[in-house]
């Protein structure tokens, strides 16, 4: 129901005339998209590199630590690891506010790595829950085999393991992409309204009664996750 309504909004996006009680509008036309590209530029690069900058972080930080706990034979027990999951648990406007507070009083309120860093929060259990359990499951009997021929834990790292584990670590960076792409409620506090995304555009739009421009910025969002999770599928089919 969900991605039907998605798909009308699309459908509005490129709609011309649409009078009561036609099924379908009297003609189509890009004029919307015309209306809309101008102002586009400046949410749409700010949302693009706030969740590659996210996603790159969050999968960085949980191949190391799962490489470690892979090398040491600690298993999850670290209780460090409970605090990830504390997003997820939590109300976003419990402790959101008082991120916002942290970066006024530092100054880094409104600045693009403070946006990072709080859509990082959210991303982070994401890709970590969706990374885990592939980088768990991996067969050690490659390593041995490698550690037999001579090569030590980064060579094995860098030439087996990642290699086969690209395909789930890609799939985890387009989760977590697409949960950066849905953040609404952060981007607004600790961007105080400066830094606007696809996101936070659509939802001011909503209020409005111009379908068709909401059309445009729904496709978008909708579009951005889908390219994700794409990319994340002819990769490693391409390699």
């Amino acid at each position: 129901i969900v991605f039907f309504g998605l798909c009308i909004l699309a459908f509005w996006s490129v709609a011309g005339f649409w009078a009561f009680p036609d099924l379908l509008p009297r003609s189509f036309t890009f004029a919307n998209w015309d209306r809309a590209i101008p102002s586009l530029g400046r949410p749409l690069a700010i949302t693009i590199w706030t969740a590659v900058g996210a996603t790159i972080i969050a999968v960085a930080v949980a191949i190391a630590s799962l490489e470690r706990e892979a090398r040491t034979g600690r298993t999850g027990g670290s209780r460090a690891l409970h605090f990830i999951y504390l997003p997820l648990i939590v109300p976003q406007v419990s402790f959101v506010f008082g991120l916002q507070i942290f970066f006024v009083g530092i100054g880094m309120d409104a600045s693009w790595p403070a946006l990072v860093f709080v859509h990082l929060v959210f991303v982070m259990p994401y890709v970590f829950l969706s990374l885990s359990d592939p980088w768990r499951a991996w067969d050690r009997r490659y390593a041995s085999v490698a550690h037999g021929l001579g090569a030590g834990d980064n060579r094995t790292f860098w030439r087996i393991r990642l290699p086969m584990l690209l395909k789930p670590a890609l799939v985890a960076a387009a989760v977590g992409f697409a949960v950066s792409i849905g953040q609404y409620l952060p981007t607004v506090l600790i961007g105080a309204g400066r830094l606007p995304t696809i996101t936070t555009e659509a939802v001011a739009l909503a209020s409005g009664g111009d379908r068709r421009v909401i059309g445009v910025y729904a496709f978008l969002q909708m579009l951005m996750p889908f390219l994700g999770f794409a990319l994340a599928t002819a990769i490693p089919a391409c390699l």
